[in-house]
C-alpha cells in the first residue's frame, strides 16, 4: 500500500478483493446451511446461522489488519473465515472433537483463535464489550511504550467489538462506551442492528430508534 500503483494495477487488486469477498460470503452461507442441518439432525448440540449478515462480516474484516484484535458475538464467523480459519477448523469446533483448538470445552459456534487475534466468544450478551476496551487500552500502552523506547516501534493495533442492538441494552455496553471514551482507547464498536434481539423488536427496547 506504500508503493505507487498505476490505475490498472489498482483496479486488478480491487477486483481480486471483491472476488475473494464474494467467494467467502458464498462459502459462509453454505457452511451455515450444512452445520445448521447437522444441528437439526442431532449431530451437534447448538448452532446459530449468519444468514443475511455475510456482507457485514466480510466487508468489515477486509478493512482490518492482522494485528487488530476481534471480540465477536456468535454471528461473526465470516470475520474468522476471512482471516484464514478453515472449514475443517469450524467443523472441529462445532463437533467438539480432539482437533478443536479448545479441545471441546466450549459450546459450538463459540470460536476462538489466538493466532488470528480472534478472542474466544462467550455466551452472555455484551461481555465482549468491556473486554475489548481493556484489550484496546493494553494495545495503546504497548504502542506508546515501544514508540518511546525503541527505534523500531510496534505497529499500532486496535480492538473491534461486534454486538447486536440487543446487547446495547446491557450495562456492559454503557460501561464500555464510557470506559473507552474516558481513556481514549483505539477501538471500534460495531453494532449490527437487524431490528430484532433474538425475538424482541427494537421498538420494545428503546424509546427512540435505538442504536444505528
Amino acid at each position: 500500500p506504500d508503493m505507487p500503483q498505476d490505475k490498472d494495477t489498482s483496479t486488478k487488486i480491487q477486483k481480486n478483493s471483491l472476488l475473494r469477498a464474494h467467494r467467502q460470503m458464498i462459502r459462509l452461507r453454505k457452511m451455515d446451511t450444512i452445520l445448521h442441518n447437522a444441528q437439526r439432525q442431532g449431530r451437534i448440540s447448538f448452532y446459530m446461522t449468519c444468514h443475511g449478515e455475510e456482507s457485514i462480516h466480510i466487508g468489515s474484516a477486509s478493512a482490518l489488519r492482522p494485528q487488530d484484535h476481534v471480540f465477536a458475538q456468535y454471528r461473526e464467523a465470516g470475520i474468522l473465515m476471512w482471516r484464514g480459519f478453515t472449514l475443517e477448523q469450524f467443523c472441529n469446533q462445532c463437533f467438539s472433537n480432539d482437533l478443536d483448538l479448545g479441545r471441546g470445552r466450549q459450546m459450538p459456534v463459540h470460536y476462538g483463535c489466538r493466532a488470528l487475534n480472534y478472542h474466544t466468544i462467550s455466551s452472555p450478551l455484551g461481555t465482549q464489550l468491556t473486554q475489548a476496551v481493556g484489550a484496546a487500552y493494553k494495545l495503546k500502552l504497548d504502542y506508546m511504550a515501544s514508540s518511546s523506547s525503541s527505534d523500531n516501534p510496534k505497529e499500532a493495533a486496535i480492538a473491534i467489538a461486534y454486538f447486536g442492538e440487543g446487547a446495547a441494552s446491557t450495562i456492559d455496553f454503557h460501561s464500555a462506551c464510557n470506559f473507552a471514551s474516558t481513556i481514549q482507547t483505539p477501538m471500534i464498536f460495531f453494532c449490527r442492528n437487524n431490528g430484532y434481539a433474538i425475538s424482541t423488536p427494537t421498538n420494545d427496547q428503546y424509546a427512540g430508534d435505538g442504536i444505528v
